[in-house]
Formats: C-alpha cells, sequence, structure tokens
C-alpha cells in the first residue's frame, strides 16, 4: 500500500507502468483466489472429486445435472400422488355423502313408524322400545 499523499508519477512513466502492473497482478491474484476457493468448495459438496480442478468442474457438471433429473422425477411424482389422493378424497367425500343421505333417509323413516305406532295406540318409552313389543321380559 502507498502513501495516498505522496504525488502520483506521471502518465506514462516507468514508476507509473510498474504500478498499473502490480495493480493488475493483485487484482488478477485475488480473481484466482476466490475461483480457487469456489472450486475447493464444490470439492467438499460434491461426492466422488478428485483434487484435479477440471475434473472437479466436470463432477460438480454431472451432479448438479443428476440432481436436477431426479428433481424432475420427484416432481412427476408428487404430482402423480397429489392427483390419486385428491381422487381417493372426492371418492370418500362422495361415499359420506351418501352415507349422510341415507343415514337422514332411515332416520325419518324411523320417525315416520314411530308416529304410525304412537297413532295406533303404542306408547314410545324414553329408549324408544314399543310397548308390548320389546317389553315382553
Amino acid at each position: 500500500p502507498s502513501n495516498p499523499n505522496a504525488p502520483k508519477p506521471a502518465v506514462g512513466s516507468d514508476e507509473w507502468h510498474k504500478i498499473r502492473r502490480d495493480n493488475h497482478k493483485e487484482v488478477e491474484r485475488r480473481r484466482r483466489e476466490t475461483i480457487n476457493e469456489g472450486i475447493n468448495e464444490l470439492a467438499k459438496i460434491v461426492p466422488g472429486c478428485e483434487k484435479n480442478k477440471g475434473s472437479i468442474l466436470a463432477r460438480a457438471v454431472q451432479f448438479i445435472t443428476q440432481l436436477k433429473e431426479n428433481e424432475t422425477q420427484n416432481i412427476e411424482k408428487w404430482t402423480l400422488e397429489k392427483l390419486l389422493t385428491e381422487q381417493a378424497i372426492a371418492e370418500l367425500s362422495s361415499s359420506c355423502d351418501k352415507l349422510k343421505a341415507e343415514c337422514q333417509r332411515a332416520w325419518a323413516e324411523c320417525e315416520q313408524w314411530k308416529k304410525a305406532a304412537q297413532r295406533a295406540g303404542a306408547s314410545i318409552d324414553a329408549d324408544d322400545k314399543v310397548d308390548g313389543a320389546a317389553n315382553a321380559d
């Protein structure tokens, strides 16, 4: 690091070219360092990597491609499972509605029979048993 208060060398001078070269070298060194750190991070998370940078990158591409294929297959599988589940829910809901309606019809019929029994003179106790028919203890 140079002194910011020092006079700058004249543009085009040998000193000016040296400073530019040194700055460029430092920028390029940091760029390579960043790339190497990224490649090393890939090597840590991608299984089966060698030390060679080229093979690390090739293996990373292969690994990412496989992950994307797996994701596509999982989405297809889950979409089918969701569709089948929704169909099963619709069928169960329909069956439930039919059973509710059947239960309501049976209850209404039961009420009609109770009224008919009462009109015929039978008394119904709290347990909904018709006198004479169920009380033959």
